[in-house]
C-alpha cells in the first residue's frame, strides 16, 4: 500500500488529460515519463529551440519517484567520489562532479524563472559516519573530494541529535519542495506550447513496428526523437537494463515537534540514516528522517516504518509523526546513471532514442544534468560531461563486484523459488496478512483484508517471470529480481512489468474460499 507523502498535501500538478483524440499526434520529440526528468527535458529543449515537443505519462505528473523523494539538490552523493577517482581517474570523477554542480545552479536559474515559491533555500549538505567504522570512508570521501577541486571541508559539528565521528561539509547545496515545483513547471511548459498528455501510457517499440510509430493506451504517436525518462526503461531488453539496473526501496517520516535543523544529512553505512528539514502543511518547520533501505523484494517480513519510529522516538521523544512514505530507485552497478543514446538497439531507430535512468537515490540533480545532457544531444551539440554518463560505456573495474553479487542474488531467487511449491495454505490466514500458497500444483498468492475478505493474484510477475514476494509493511507483491510492484490486487504499481497481475479464484471447498 503507497502512503501519500508530505509534498502531496500541497497537491499534485494540474494538466487535464486532453479530451481530443491524440491517435496520429505528431511531434519532433516525445518524451516518455512526466516525473521531474522528463519536466525538466522539456524545459531545456525548449529553451534549446525545440518547440514541437510532447511529454506522455502513464498516470498523473509526478505522481511516482518525484512525489516521493526527499529532494535534496547536492552534488554529494554518498560515498562516491572515492570510489569514482579509483575506479574512472580524476578526470572524469571531475566531469561526474560538473555536470551535477552545474545542475545545481541550473534549479536555482529555474526556480527564478518560474517566480513561484517553490520552497527552494540553499544550505550545507553532509555525508557523516556515526561510528568509527564509518569513518575512514568519510575522509577518504573528503580527500577524494579535494583532488577533483570540490570544496569541502571535515567537521564533527552538526545538528543532528547524537554525536558524529567525523563528517565532510559541502556548502551551497539546496533543497526545494519538489510538487510546488513541478506545478509552477507544468503550467510554464503549458504556456509554452509543449502537449502534455497525463494518463497516456506508452507501449514498448516491437518488432516489425513503423519507425517514428509509438503506440500508447490512447492512441499512436508520431515522433521522430524519443526519449525514455520512465524511470525503469519501458524497453529494458534489447539494451539487456535488466541486468544493468535492479531497484531499491527506502522509507521516510516526515516528523514535527522536533528541533528545527536547516541543512542536509547523509549517514555513510548501510546503518545510516538521512535528514532533511522541511515546512509543513501549517507552516511550521519540520523533519525529514529516512532510512531503512533494501533490494526491492527482499526482507518482506521487516516492518521499516516501525524501524524509523523507534528511531525517532529514541531522539526526539516529543516528536508527532505526520506522514509517512517510500520510494524506489533504479540502482546501477557504477553508481553512474545511464544518460544518452539508447545502447544495443540497432539502425535507425537507435539514432532517435534516447535514455536516463539509473538514479541512484540521486534524482534532483541527475535529472537536471540529463536534461541538460539530452537536450544537448538532441540538437546536435556536444556535451562535455556525456562520456562519463553514456548507457555504452565500459568501466569494468567498477561494475564488477556488483555486477557478480546482484546477478548471482537474481538467479537464486529465480531458480530458488521454482525448486519447490510452498507448503502453507489460506487456513488460518489473519486480517493483514499476506502468503504464497499451493492450490491444484501452482502457486497463488493469497491476502486477508481487514474485512476477512481473501484476495488471490497469479503471483509470478508479468516481467520476466520471477515468483513474487510479500512485503507485509507496505501490503504488496514485489518482485525480487528486477523490482516490479503490485499491490493486493494485482494493480501494478512500479515497472519494469507492464500489466497487472491476473487474479485466480480459489477452487470450491478450498478453506476460506471467499476470494475475489
Amino acid at each position: 500500500m503507497d502512503h501519500p507523502s508530505l509534498w502531496m498535501q500541497a497537491g499534485m500538478p494540474e494538466s487535464p488529460c486532453p479530451d481530443h483524440a491524440i491517435d496520429g499526434l505528431a511531434c519532433d520529440v516525445l518524451i516518455v515519463g512526466g516525473g521531474l526528468c522528463g519536466l525538466l527535458t522539456a524545459w531545456r529543449l525548449v529553451e534549446k529551440g525545440v518547440h514541437s515537443v510532447a511529454v506522455a505519462e502513464a498516470g498523473d505528473f509526478c505522481s511516482g519517484v518525484t512525489a516521493h523523494t526527499t529532494a535534496k539538490i547536492t552534488v554529494q552523493h554518498g560515498l562516491i567520489y572515492h570510489r569514482l577517482l579509483d575506479g574512472l581517474g580524476p578526470e572524469k570523477a571531475g566531469q561526474y562532479a560538473k555536470a551535477n554542480q552545474d545542475a545545481g545552479e541550473e534549479f536555482a536559474r529555474l526556480n527564478a524563472l518560474l517566480d513561484t515559491d517553490c520552497e527552494f533555500s540553499r544550505c550545507s549538505s553532509y555525508v557523516y559516519a556515526a561510528d568509527g567504522a564509518g569513518a575512514a570512508a568519510v575522509e577518504s570521501e573528503a580527500a577524494a573530494c579535494r583532488k577533483i577541486g570540490l570544496p569541502v571541508s571535515v567537521t564533527v559539528q552538526t545538528e543532528l541529535p547524537f554525536p558524529v565521528t567525523t563528517a565532510v561539509r559541502m556548502d551551497s547545496q539546496a533543497r526545494v519542495h519538489p510538487l510546488k515545483l513541478a506545478t509552477a513547471l507544468v503550467r510554464y511548459l503549458s504556456e509554452k506550447g509543449v502537449q502534455l498528455l497525463p494518463h497516456t501510457r506508452v507501449y514498448p517499440h516491437e518488432p516489425g513496428q513503423a519507425q517514428g510509430e509509438i503506440h500508447t493506451s490512447r492512441g499512436t504517436i508520431r515522433s521522430d526523437t524519443v526519449i525514455l525518462a520512465s524511470h525503469y526503461p519501458l524497453m529494458d531488453k534489447p539494451g539487456l537494463y535488466f541486468a544493468r539496473i535492479w531497484q531499491e526501496r527506502s522509507y521516510v517520516l516526515a516528523l514535527s515537534g522536533v528541533p528545527s535543523i536547516r541543512d542536509l544529512y547523509w549517514g555513510a553505512g548501510s546503518g545510516g540514516y538521512s535528514f532533511r528539514p522541511c515546512r509543513m502543511a501549517d507552516g511550521e518547520t519540520g523533519l525529514l528522517l529516512g532510512g531503512a533501505s533494501h533490494k526491492t523484494g527482499h526482507q518482506g517480513t521487516q516492518y521499516h516504518f516501525q524501524r524509523l519510529r523507534a528511531k525517532a522516538s529514541a531522539w526526539y521523544p516529543q516528536m508527532t509523526e505526520q506522514a509517512r512514505w517510500s520510494a524506489q530507485d533504479c540502482m546501477t552497478h557504477d553508481g553512474i546513471p545511464y544518460i544518452g543514446r539508447y545502447r544495443q538497439l540497432d539502425g535507425e531507430v537507435a539514432s532517435r532514442v534516447y535514455i536516463a535512468t539509473g538514479f541512484n537515490k540521486w534524482g534532483m540533480t541527475s535529472s537536471m544534468a540529463a536534461a541538460d545532457i539530452l537536450s544537448e544531444a538532441v540538437t546536435g551539440r556536444e556535451h562535455p560531461q556525456k562520456a562519463v554518463f553514456s548507457p555504452s560505456r565500459f568501466d569494468p573495474g567498477l561494475k564488477a563486484k556488483s555486477f557478480f553479487i546482484e546477478t548471482g542474488d537474481m538467479m537464486k531467487r529465480y531458480i530458488g523459488a521454482y525448486i519447490r511449491l510452498p507448503e502453507a495454505t489460506a487456513a488460518n490466514l489473519q486480517p493483514g496478512e499476506g502468503r504464497l500458497i499451493a492450490v491444484d500444483g501452482r502457486r497463488v498468492g493469497v491476502y486477508k483484508d481487514e474485512e476477512q475478505v481473501i484476495h488471490t493474484v497469479n503471483p509470478i510477475c508479468p516481467h520476466l517471470g520471477c515468483v513474487l514476494s510479500w512485503n507485509r509493511d507496505e501490503k504488496s507483491w514485489d518482485c525480487p529480481c528486477h523490482g516490479s510492484r503490485f499491490d493486493y490486487t494485482g494493480r501494478l504499481l512500479n515497472d519494469p512489468a507492464q500489466r497487472e497481475l491476473s487474479r485466480p479464484t480459489l477452487p470450491a471447498g478450498h478453506p476460506q474460499d471467499t476470494a475475489r
